[in-house]
């Protein structure tokens, strides 16, 4: 295997972790004994990452200058420059965008979702600024891409023109469940089982359809029995004022919750202790919470979306994600399951979902190009 200098588009790294630093994390941890990395940033790494960045082949490349207070700026401007100080074999796009006058070297793009077309009003400004002024570029320019899912793939050759040879497909992972004692967990939020979904509060995640079902199945379910209480965790992305004044009276009520600064051990303590899971986007690349969820054996209820069914298979009860009836009958039916212990569990081969695979169909994109 040739030793291979690599640059990277490490700018999520210099946050907590998120689906992309996953990503960037899962490759490092695999491929530094084989390769040299070279982390670009404006600012930062966070602390979660500072076990990966002690390894003696990985170099953070921090961005200085008048520029580098805005990481989107940078990336654009003064990272180019950088690029050519290191005598790089390849430049990996980490974020499915490449900085404009790349040096003349291969270039691997990692490629998430087509938000921009579909949904721009969930993206922050700048980047949906730069993903309209860079993506056409960075999908011509880069030598391999690679999706994380059959679906944003075809996605990105039927709306992007890109040659199919040109991509393949790299699945997201999972971390094997980690085993705590409860005495370990964070306390649920509530006493007693409950409904979970993990993901921004953003539209297209579509919580207000969400909101609307769990409101009919709770307002017809207090006439038999107290119901599941539903827990919301991600940050605030996003959303109407109508949609943050329906959650705020819902949370009054007591059995609408949301968390949004949870650490990925109280997530995972999360999945373990709830009942079941749903996840009810109008549209996504993946679905990582999706999985996560499976890895514990949660039964889970999901939109009908193509990348939601190459990860759950048969396993998993699909639903029109507009159809609010729908919904709120699954999750009466679900409750009831549960409560009877009659809700079917799911199963998976965790090998199948390592982040070692995900890592290694990268190494075969950087062997490719170089």
């Amino acid at each position: 295997m040739k030793h291979l200098r690599i640059g990277v588009d490490a700018r999520p790294l210099s946050s907590r972790v998120s689906g992309v630093a996953r990503v960037i994390a899962s490759v490092l941890r695999e491929l530094s004994d084989d390769h040299e990395f070279f982390l670009y940033s404006a600012q930062n790494p966070h602390a979660d990452y500072a076990e990966i960045l002690a390894h003696k082949k990985i170099h953070w490349m921090q961005g200085e200058g008048l520029l580098a207070w805005k990481q989107g700026l940078w990336f654009n401007s003064a990272l180019p420059a950088s690029l050519g100080k290191e005598n790089l074999d390849l430049f990996w796009g980490s974020q499915q965008v490449l900085p404009p006058f790349l040096p003349r070297i291969p270039a691997v793009l990692t490629f998430y979702d087509l938000v921009l077309l579909y949904f721009p009003g969930a993206m922050r400004r700048i980047a949906r600024i730069q993903q309209r002024a860079f993506l056409n570029y960075s999908v011509k320019r880069a030598s391999r891409i690679l999706c994380i899912s059959d679906q944003s793939r075809l996605d990105m050759i039927r709306e992007l023109g890109v040659p199919e040879e040109k991509t393949a497909v790299s699945l997201l992972g999972v971390d094997p469940p980690a085993k705590r004692k409860k005495s370990e967990q964070r306390k649920p939020p509530v006493n007693g089982p409950f409904i979970l979904s993990v993901s921004t509060l953003e539209p297209r995640k579509n919580y207000g359809m969400l909101l609307d079902a769990y409101g009919q199945y709770a307002s017809h379910a207090m006439a038999r029995a107290k119901p599941y209480p539903l827990v919301l965790v991600g940050r605030r992305g996003w959303e109407s004022a109508d949609f943050y004044e329906k959650l705020k009276g819902m949370e009054e009520t007591g059995l609408v919750h949301v968390l949004d600064s949870e650490s990925d051990e109280s997530i995972s303590d999360l999945y373990e202790q709830c009942a079941f899971f749903v996840l009810p986007s109008l549209y996504e690349g993946f679905g990582l919470s999706l999985l996560e969820a499976m890895a514990r054996g949660k039964h889970c209820i999901a939109s009908d979306l193509g990348c939601f069914h190459e990860i759950g298979g048969s396993q998993i009860t699909y639903l029109g994600s507009k159809d609010v009836h729908a919904w709120r009958d699954a999750l009466a039916d679900a409750v009831s399951k549960h409560r009877s212990g009659k809700l079917r569990p799911t199963k998976m081969k965790l090998r199948d979902w390592s982040w070692r695979n995900t890592a290694l169909v990268h190494a075969d994109a950087f062997a490719a190009v170089v």
